[in-house]
């Protein structure tokens, strides 16, 4: 392996780094973020810099510490050769240090028979809980190091390095807040979860008149008027958006509001409460109250059906024009339609119990 870019400083010292005394292998060195789990005879390292025009190593053989800067390639990658630099090391206390580079870093020991490469060990987890390595016998010597154990074969000379540093678990992350299924009983899940921003969404819905299913339209979505004299509904509702929510009262459905619900046969019952929904029409951004270019609006049990007819100023030989349909959601009474689910429901702004808005494109067929 060639030592391409670097440039390299050598001190036979003992004072130069105030920590260090004779027959430690604790090196400061703030730059360093990286070790080798031996460093040990004759091999090399490769790395990426991260982010520092130069890379600082620190090498410490046997009570002599050895410091010096790489400068990346082109690449950002730096190489470091124990035995064009000098730095063979055949003692016992021992310890190389590079930094500031990325994980990924990797490097190599050479032997007579044989190499044995592993990867460079984040400082961050040389404190991790470590692994048991399986005793192979008397025909392989194992030398714990710093985050890996080094294997010999006697017989052979082949080298190995085992990682024996174990992941720490991850702190599970909270469910969200919502319900409990057991069986077909669902109770309200109000602790050790965690809650929601109190956003709601619209949903609006049409039914597909071939297939029977529930078709939801998206924010932004379009819906296609019927040909002829037939009329297509949306149905809209509101619910909360999914974030993580409880029903405030106890002896309520612990699934209202959650939108899973939202085109099942439950909907009706499972929607939030207390809600109106203005509705008005437009073609750019002046806005016309129902009912305007085929479309009309009925609210019944906190939803509301707008029901699209043909319009001839719209669709017709002579004409094809988008209507957009502009749905709002409000609050009424906004208190306790805001208080039904935990935490309560957030409120725009800009309109008294303002909880949503979206809008859909009315298209020619």
């Amino acid at each position: 392996m060639a030592l391409t870019g670097v440039r390299i400083t050598i001190a036979l010292v003992l004072s130069a780094i105030p920590t260090m005394a004779f027959g430690q292998t604790t090196v400061a060195c703030e730059a360093c973020t990286h070790d080798l789990s031996f460093y040990l005879g004759d091999g090399g390292l490769v790395a990426e810099a991260d982010g520092a025009d130069m890379v600082t190593w620190v090498a410490t053989c046997g009570g002599v510490t050895h410091h010096g800067e790489l400068e990346p390639n082109r690449e950002g990658v730096v190489m470091l050769q124990f035995m064009d630099s000098g730095l063979v090391c055949n003692e016992e206390e021992s310890r190389l240090q590079i930094g500031p580079v990325k994980d990924g870093g990797w490097y190599w020991l050479t032997r007579d028979t044989n190499s044995a490469v592993g990867s460079l060990v984040n400082q961050d987890i040389l404190d991790n809980a470590k692994g048991g390595i399986t005793n192979a016998g008397s025909g392989v010597t194992m030398t714990i190091g710093r985050g890996a154990v080094l294997l010999e074969e006697a017989a052979t000379g082949r080298l190995g390095l085992l990682p024996n540093i174990l992941p720490e678990p991850q702190t599970p992350a909270l469910r969200k807040c919502g319900y409990d299924r057991k069986g077909t009983t669902y109770t309200r899940r109000i602790a050790a979860c965690a809650l929601g921003d109190g956003g709601a969404i619209i949903l609006a819905t049409v039914t597909d008149g071939i297939t029977g299913t529930t078709v939801q339209i998206p924010d932004g979505g379009t819906v296609t008027r019927a040909a002829g004299t037939g009329t297509v509904e949306v149905l809209v509702d509101l619910w909360a958006n999914g974030s993580g929510h409880y029903t405030t009262d106890p002896a309520g459905n612990a699934r209202l509001g959650h939108p899973e619900f939202g085109t099942t046969a439950l909907r009706g019952t499972l929607r939030l409460q207390g809600v109106s929904y203005p509705i008005s029409t437009r073609t750019g951004s002046q806005a016309a109250a129902l009912p305007s270019g085929g479309v009309t609006a009925t609210t019944v049990a906190s939803a509301a059906t707008v029901t699209i007819a043909a319009d001839s100023a719209y669709c017709s030989a002579a004409n094809n024009f988008p209507l957009h349909v502009d749905v709002s959601a409000r609050l009424d009474p906004e208190g306790a339609a805001k208080d039904q689910v935990t935490p309560s429901l957030t409120l725009t702004g800009g309109e008294a119990g303002l909880a949503g808005k979206m809008t859909f494109t009315v298209i020619c067929p």
